[in-house]
């Protein structure tokens, strides 16, 4: 379990999901919303919240 500020929880999220530094830029994070990683295969996968099903809620997300 990892607990931090934005900047930092951006650096690790850039290092998992492999995004660039231009995409981290706009990179937005929910407050108090944890986000789960399963390593699977020799790779990050991220898997939302385990407080409740994938396709409920954005966790983290990039602006288009």
């Amino acid at each position: 379990m990892i607990a931090t500020h934005g900047n930092s929880l951006r650096s690790i999220i850039m290092y998992l999901d492999k995004l660039t530094s231009q995409k981290v830029i706009s990179l937005e994070l929910s407050t108090g919303i944890l986000i789960l990683y399963i390593f699977k295969e020799g790779r990050f996968i991220r898997r939302g919240s385990p407080i409740g099903p994938q396709e409920v809620g954005v966790y983290a997300y990039t602006k288009c």
